[in-house]
């Protein structure tokens, strides 16, 4: 029996409307971030001359994700997110197993956030003011930041992320600008969107790297409670993130190899690195000016990250909370309501304990082994609602019909499971070759850190099936839920 009910839009003033939810989720991957994280490494570990095209074959791959995943997760009302997806096709217990699995992963996010921010301010503050604080105290600065900013209303928070998104797209388009005014050997090259580029390295890895950059966008469901129009604004915001976000992965990229050459790029360790684009693109006498500016933009990008997934994970938290699984006190007293103070606590407290405990150097792995592991966990969750949405439409809980209607679902959720699982087991079993430098044994014990994880969730709601009934029950349920637009 299915866990939904019907219910209407709200007209509730105060409502989020799709374009709130939109900067929201590509707030999440601030484009700054894309370029000087995502963009060089992908370049680099992959050995890719096509990495751009890697970047569209990824957003191919979530767009079908979000055909699949949305005609189910629209119809939630629930702050829980991806793991009510779940239960409602798989049942409660893969429910709770993914909802563990994805709160650990936001936990190593967040730890690898926390930690590249430290280390950028403490690399800008030396340049700037010679000062070189404790790595440890720049991350509780960021902790303190998030928690204070996270105690916005969600309006607000939208609008604080659309000035910076704006401002980052002023830089990006000055970025383009700049690259196809100054290309290499002063010809604009396009080889690294010719198709035989991809190749050229390992696709495979290549696209685990770009795949991971996109999590974050999926947690649009986690705010239909407080959205006015679910049914409409989760799709629409979610397909429009992962276009953008698509865009400016593929255009970044491109716009690099222009600058430093495709082969250069793919090449070398640091060929693809924004420090060196951007020395390239104002010569040596403004290059550390430009760098800095790049570098300080690059923070504001990083906390506004770090904010849009902690209220995503905060709002997980606060699911549990609702279904008896966590405190009362996490919960919000009516399902309209944003997650209390303590909910938007527990993730930036865990993470940045992590985050100092790992120490971050420059140069080290760590954060990109971190990373990569996180991100894996989430595009596994991305998995199990994939196969969830395609099992609830093909048991005909929908009422639509036709391939735009519930066949196209089941066709796009089979896709997402082919395609989100494929990146997901070679992501796991291959993570030495996605994050060079990883420990021996880092293949089996990712695998098995999953597993383990997914399988604690399992085996708890299985034991509050016998114990906890009422509990049991509660999983992935609440008061309120949407299906179908009335």
């Amino acid at each position: 029996m299915s866990l939904l009910r019907q219910s209407r839009p709200s007209s509730t003033p105060g409502r989020l409307r799709a374009r709130h939810l939109a900067v929201l989720l590509i707030a999440a991957h601030a484009p700054l971030t894309l370029l000087w994280a995502v963009v060089p490494t992908t370049f680099a570990s992959s050995g890719v001359v096509a990495t751009p095209l890697v970047f569209a074959i990824a957003g191919i791959i979530l767009v079908g994700f979000v055909v699949g995943y949305s005609g189910l997760g629209r119809r939630i009302r629930h702050p829980g997110g991806l793991y009510v997806v779940v239960v409602q096709g798989l049942g409660r217990p893969a429910g709770l197993g993914a909802a563990i699995l994805q709160f650990l992963g936001y936990i190593g996010l967040l730890a690898g956030f926390y930690g590249q921010s430290a280390l950028t301010l403490k690399v800008l503050m030396v340049d700037v003011v010679g000062v070189d604080p404790p790595t440890g105290f720049l991350v509780s600065f960021w902790v303190g930041a998030v928690l204070a900013l996270s105690q916005l209303s969600l309006r607000t928070t939208a609008r604080l992320g659309a000035s910076v998104l704006a401002l980052q797209a002023l830089v990006l388009l000055w970025f383009l600008v700049a690259a196809v005014s100054r290309p290499l050997d002063g010809t604009l090259s396009v080889s690294a969107l010719d198709t035989g580029g991809l190749l050229s390295g390992s696709f495979g890895v290549a696209l685990v790297l770009a795949v991971v950059a996109f999590v974050g966008s999926e947690g649009a469901t986690a705010y239909t409670t407080e959205l006015a129009d679910p049914y409409r604004a989760v799709p629409r915001a979610t397909y429009f993130s992962y276009l953008v976000i698509t865009l400016v992965l593929v255009v970044g990229a491109w716009a690099t190899a222009v600058v430093v050459g495709a082969e250069t790029a793919a090449a070398t360790p640091t060929g693809a690195s924004l420090p060196e684009v951007l020395a390239r693109l104002v010569g040596p006498e403004s290059a550390n000016a430009a760098i800095d500016l790049g570098r300080l933009n690059l923070c504001i990008g990083l906390l506004m990250t770090a904010v849009v997934l902690n209220n995503a994970a905060a709002r997980q938290i606060a699911g549990l909370g609702r279904d008896g699984l966590l405190p009362v006190g996490l919960a919000p007293e009516t399902a309209a309501q944003r997650p209390p103070a303590p909910a938007t606590l527990i993730q930036p407290a865990l993470s940045g304990v992590i985050a100092v405990a790992a120490t971050f150097t420059a140069g080290t792995v760590l954060p990109l082994w971190l990373g990569i592991a996180s991100g894996l966990a989430i595009v596994g969750v991305l998995t199990l609602a994939s196969a969830s949405s395609a099992l609830w439409f093909l048991r005909g809980e929908a009422d639509e019909s036709g391939f735009f209607g519930w066949e196209g679902q089941v066709i796009a959720g089979l896709f997402s499971i082919v395609t989100t699982g494929g990146v997901f087991l070679f992501g796991v079993f291959g993570v030495r070759q996605v994050a060079p430098g990883a420990p021996e044994g880092a293949s089996w014990l990712v695998a098995l850190l999953v597993g383990v994880v997914f399988l604690t969730g399992v085996v708890v709601a299985l034991g509050l099936r016998v114990s906890r009934p009422t509990i049991y029950a509660s999983i992935g349920r609440t008061d309120v839920a949407a299906t179908a637009r009335a």
